[in-house]
């Protein structure tokens, strides 16, 4: 459930971090990620990993290796985002029984959810990074490429 998830907040920081931050010819790394939100590389690891499986990231091994974004972020929205992360998430409150919940709050909770997630889909890392573009963010200049023959 979306209300119920800080790691949905964490994969769009992620998500959006990638976009703004990688381009067609270089990756982002997670130490770079983990270095600039300021969280545990460790943690950001398997939302990384949840994320290339659902193709909404690709990744490159090697030592010049990262991530970057599968497609291009006009296509990818923040429910995508959400709903890979949502797959590993066990349902919470299974074992309540009681009717007030059954009946009255669970399904309360489950509009608002899907309410918030068709939101959501409304909103692409496109926007994301045109925000962070009009809130002065400057994107690292990708060094020129200089040879002679």
């Amino acid at each position: 459930m979306l209300l119920r998830q800080d790691r949905a907040v964490i994969a769009i920081l992620i998500v959006t971090d990638i976009a703004f931050y990688s381009s067609r010819n270089n990756t982002v790394s997670a130490a770079d990620i983990s270095t600039r939100t300021d969280l545990p590389k460790r943690s950001i690891e398997p939302i990384l990993q949840l994320l290339s499986k659902a193709s909404i990231l690709e990744s490159t091994r090697g030592p010049h290796g990262g991530y970057h974004l599968a497609r291009p972020k006009r296509l990818i929205t923040l429910a995508h985002v959400i709903q890979a992360i949502s797959v590993q998430e066990k349902e919470k409150y299974t074992d309540i029984t009681f009717s007030l919940y059954t009946q009255i709050v669970k399904p309360f909770w489950d509009e608002i959810d899907q309410k918030a997630l068709k939101e959501a889909s409304k909103i692409t890392l496109q926007d994301l990074v045109k925000k962070a573009e009009q809130k002065g963010m400057k994107r690292p200049r990708p060094t020129p490429i200089y040879f002679t023959i």
